[in-house]
């Protein structure tokens, strides 16, 4: 065996423990080129007949490995850039991450539509659910891409009072009355007692027809008068006799 460490061992994150060829990682392990790391602190544990290699907290209980691609986790945004998101990961497949795990969301990550920048769709404070897209790697690269995937909990830049969802990503708050907007998922607020209120969400102003004329489908006013024989206007006159050639009859040959 070629392990840089063996079980019992106190490891700190990022440190070496083995190559992918030896053991597969474990609770609290991560692989990255080849080579299998610390992702936690605590002692390690090598299981030779499973071939997998572990970092186990006091006591001997178990941590959580880094999210594999698919994994559903859970965190909080706290930063958020034109381009891009931070994350703290709180929650792996419904399991607490108490340590915070980092993870980053980029804008092309966020939705199937355009979004111009980022603080349109998350703000620093969200709640998000998202997916993990990569494998035991360190910051965990996310996506929100998904009906099921999003912000479930978000409050007021203004007041930080908590948003309640309107219409289809469209927030307002009860406090201030200020709205904003987020890539939300299908199930924002409900595990937070937050109800959805379509009555709230900003209202079209009714087209006013009396500000056009009636019968100009363009927009057009009606006031206005066009001569349809040729556009010019009724009010002018033109002598036809003008436009013909004169011609000088000293001149004939």
């Amino acid at each position: 065996m070629m392990a840089d460490v063996k079980s019992g061992d106190v490891v700190v994150p990022g440190d070496q423990l083995c190559v992918i060829e030896e053991l597969i990682p474990s609770f609290g392990t991560y692989e990255k080129d080849g080579i299998v790391y610390a992702a936690s602190p605590g002692s390690v544990s090598m299981d030779l007949k499973e071939r997998s290699i572990s970092v186990l907290a006091s006591r001997g209980r178990p941590k959580i490995s880094l999210p594999m691609r698919g994994d559903i986790v859970l965190g909080e945004v706290i930063n958020a850039f034109e381009q891009r998101a931070e994350v703290s990961i709180v929650r792996i497949n419904e399991q607490d991450y108490l340590s915070g795990l980092a993870g980053e969301i980029h804008i092309s990550n966020v939705t199937r539509r355009y979004v111009k920048s980022m603080l349109d769709v998350l703000q620093v404070g969200d709640i998000i659910r998202a997916k993990a897209l990569t494998t035991h790697e360190i910051p965990v690269q996310l996506s929100l891409v998904g009906p099921e995937f999003g912000v479930i909990y978000a409050k007021c830049v203004k007041c930080g009072n908590p948003l309640t969802l309107t219409t289809h990503n469209n927030m307002f708050c009860l406090r201030c009355e200020h709205r904003s907007t987020r890539e939300v998922a299908t199930d924002y607020g409900l595990s937070f007692g937050l109800e959805t209120q379509p009555a709230l969400a900003p209202k079209r102003r009714p087209y006013d027809r009396s500000r056009f004329g009636r019968g100009d489908r363009d927009g057009r006013g009606g006031n206005r008068r066009y001569d349809r024989g040729g556009g010019r206007s009724s009010d002018r006159r033109y002598d036809r006799r003008r436009t013909r050639p004169r011609y000088d009859r000293r001149r004939r040959d």
